[in-house]
């Protein structure tokens, strides 16, 4: 048992003279990067930017004509359900567009019998027409 505790003793008297007579470690160590990367950085990002000179920059997708004419005719459907609902509630067509949305996208309203009626809304050069007889949307 003796020797169990000089060994320990031994040790423990080893490892605190290795942790009070540690020297401070100097970490002024320096990374070198290869000489080429600076090229290789300055290569890629010269190429960025003439990519970006010659096509420019789109931070939206373009938006084409039927996109409008999409936007333009749900629209037109949205009046024209409200011109339904008037005639569902008061049994007939309405001598006015009921809608107060009609008047902002300039919407025209064509009573052309008791259960027919057509609206119309410009749409650049051209129109686009909803017909109640059919149920259909034109674009002329």
């Amino acid at each position: 048992m003796d020797s169990t505790n000089k060994r320990w003793k031994e040790n423990i008297a080893e490892a605190m003279n290795e942790t009070q007579n540690k020297q401070p470690v100097n970490n002024n160590t320096t990374i070198m990067l290869p000489s080429w990367i600076t090229y290789a950085v300055c290569i890629v990002f010269g190429f960025l930017i003439a990519k970006t000179a010659v096509t420019g920059v789109q931070t939206h997708q373009t938006n084409y004509d039927r996109d409008y004419q999409t936007g333009s005719s749900v629209a037109l459907l949205m009046v024209a359900e409200d011109v339904e609902h008037y005639k569902t509630n008061y049994g007939k067509l309405p001598d006015e567009l009921p809608s107060p949305i009609a008047s902002v996208i300039d919407v025209s309203y064509q009573k052309i019998s008791k259960d027919h009626f057509r609206l119309t809304m410009p749409h650049g050069d051209s129109t686009i027409t909803f017909d109640a007889k059919d149920d259909k949307i034109y674009m002329d």
